[in-house]
């Protein structure tokens, strides 16, 4: 899992104080999980296993679906499809580290 440093301007982000709180919860989790190309599984089942493994009896997928329609509105994240799967792009993360994702590119056309 690669390590993130996170920038004080998040706190007075228009995009990211347009979240619910919840959403913004999951953003901040999302970052813990993207790899250095801000990639990750787009399913809301992976994602709550993944961020929330101590709450998956009060986070449920539909609040994942939800929280993830929010950050995608909001512009900090897109989804895309790659051989029937969703992924997720994540946006403004910082230059990669990485030479490789873990995860497929998003389509040319996304």
């Amino acid at each position: 899992m690669p390590s993130r440093l996170l920038r004080e301007s998040i706190l007075d982000s228009d995009a990211v104080n347009s979240l619910s709180l919840g959403g913004e919860v999951f953003y901040r989790r999302l970052m813990s999980v993207v790899d250095d190309f801000g990639r990750f599984d787009g399913r809301p089942a992976v994602l709550r296993g993944r961020l929330y493994p101590l709450r998956l009896d009060t986070v449920s997928e539909a609040d994942i679906a939800g929280w993830l329609s929010e950050c995608q509105r909001a512009g900090l994240v897109a989804l895309y499809t790659v051989d029937g799967r969703t992924y997720i792009q994540f946006h403004k993360l910082g230059a990669p580290r990485a030479k490789e994702s873990k995860y497929p590119p998003p389509p040319a056309s996304a």
